[in-house]
């Protein structure tokens, strides 16, 4: 299924940039401002119960200061609060995790206590030369107190039922924290989104600033007689063209906060302002193979993992199937005091007070129930189907880690190009601008140089995004996002 090891190897350390914050916590920072949080890993349902109740649910939603310059660590905090996508899965690992209380609570006896008391009057049948009218009335008051207790035996299902809500329980605890991955990664793609749109609108500024200085340079020389009219309305239109750009630029980058404010589930606004992009946290290469990458996927991955917490909780039910062909046993005790009043026609009955008591144990074996193969039958669909996904999800994990990995290796390679492009471009522009006032250049040759300046610029903030976007993209592939290690660039100012 996996392709032969590639022969181009870089360094994985480089690239395992998991985010500054632990795995679905609702932030407590500790001391480095990092998150706290006990669900960087579940293997048992100690770990599931540790994480479920490191969480808190009902944090207020934080509202977005101003003033303040957000990193992409705080962010993902502020996502995680304020995500009703991470509210609804916290719920339902809590009630997997109660479920598999309930079903625990199977071996354990039920004992009730029963207080109850009664009135009543009937007739009781006599002959004629003992009670004239052939009856008799009876009236017979009582109250009794008691504790009653039941115990299965033996069920051979009982076992199968707690095993399956154990998985149950995990998987879904797995599934939070990949609902917790899948809001970083989109609040980190919107955040690198916003730096590309912000880094975008400067290049804007630095292209129109290069522009005007042009035209000063054409104005100059058309003064003086060395540039002709169409040289000058070349750099008018080139001005212009800055300046179009650079309103554009502008409308992108407020869309891009209201993005990112509305990825993270506060109220949109193009208030909040982030770290600027940074060159000095890129990502570099990597030593290990996409193998490797796609096993690290396959142990890693949280949503993988819980389709084996599934396709375990099936195999179960197809056992509890099985076991209903199986004899049960069970056993009820009860015991109390009991107060009666009995009151008859003629006669004097007297009242009672007497401890009573009863003890039953029950056999069931149920020979013959025409649905019981039906449920067997799907059952074992059930488990059959279970496979099947855990199935799929390996080849679309496999799938999606080849696809960020070619994504990646493909924004290294743009990135360090866009760099040679840039310190290209801006070389020929001062040659073509000191040309031009020599009077050896035309002005079309300087405007052209301009715009593969401008171009360049563009190219490197844009490079610099997709390399950031295409290594959170990876991290998120793999399964290691969220999890302890060093943080992810761009995470800090």
């Amino acid at each position: 299924m996996i392709a032969s090891r590639l022969t181009r190897r870089r360094s994985w350390t480089a690239l395992c940039i998991f985010i500054a914050v632990e795995a679905f916590a609702m932030p407590a920072s500790g001391q480095d401002g990092r998150a706290i949080s006990n669900c960087s890993a579940v293997i048992n349902t100690k770990d599931a119960a540790r994480c479920i109740g490191s969480v808190r649910p009902n944090i207020p939603i934080p509202a977005i200061d101003p003033k303040h310059i957000y990193t992409l660590p705080e962010l993902i905090d502020i996502a995680e609060m304020a995500s009703p996508e991470g509210r609804i899965a916290w719920t339902n690992a809590k009630r997997s995790l109660e479920q598999a209380g309930i079903d625990r609570a199977l071996y354990l006896p039920i004992l009730s206590f029963v207080a109850q008391g009664s009135d009543a009057r009937f007739i009781v049948p006599f002959p004629a030369p003992i009670a004239p009218r052939g009856y008799v009335t009876v009236g017979e008051q009582i109250a009794a107190e008691q504790l009653e207790l039941e115990y299965d035996l033996l069920d051979f299902g009982r076992g199968q039922k707690l095993d399956g809500s154990k998985a149950l329980e995990i998987a879904s605890v797995l599934r939070l924290g990949r609902v917790h991955q899948t809001l970083a990664y989109s609040t980190a793609t919107e955040f690198y989104r916003a730096q590309r749109t912000i880094g975008e609108l400067a290049a804007a500024k630095v292209i129109l600033q290069t522009a005007e200085t042009l035209l000063e340079n054409a104005q100059l020389q058309y003064d003086h007689g060395r540039a002709t009219l169409p040289d000058l309305q070349n750099a008018q239109a080139g001005a212009a063209e800055a300046r179009f750009n650079l309103a554009a630029a502008e409308g992108e980058a407020k869309k891009s906060k209201l993005a990112l404010s509305e990825t993270i589930g506060v109220e949109p606004t193009t208030e909040i302002e982030i770290a600027p992009q940074s060159g000095r946290d890129l990502p570099g290469a990597f030593n290990d193979s996409v193998e490797d990458l796609i096993h690290n996927a396959w142990k890693m991955r949280p949503d993988l993992l819980a389709r084996a917490q599934e396709l375990r909780q099936a195999h179960d039910s197809y056992k509890i199937a099985r076991a209903a062909y199986l004899p049960k046993a069970s056993l009820s005790a009860s015991g109390g005091q009991t107060n009666a009043w009995p009151s008859a026609d003629w006669g004097q009955l007297g009242p009672a007070s007497v401890a009573t008591w009863s003890v039953e144990a029950k056999l069931r074996w149920e020979v013959f129930n025409g649905a019981r193969k039906h449920e067997v039958a799907a059952a074992l669909a059930e488990q059959k189907a279970a496979r099947e996904e855990q199935r799929a999800t390996e080849d679309s994990v496999t799938r999606q880690v080849w696809e960020a990995y070619v994504d990646y290796e493909t924004a290294i390679e743009q990135q360090q190009s866009s760099q040679s492009f840039l310190t290209a471009a801006q070389m020929s522009y001062d040659s073509s601008l000191d040309a031009f006032k020599f009077g050896v250049r035309s002005l079309v040759d300087v405007v052209e140089a301009e715009r593969q300046l401008a171009q360049a610029r563009v190219t490197v903030v844009r490079s610099q995004a997709q390399l950031m976007q295409s290594a959170v993209a990876l991290t998120y592939a793999t399964g290691s996002l969220l999890q302890s290690g060093t943080t992810l660039p761009g995470a800090h100012p």
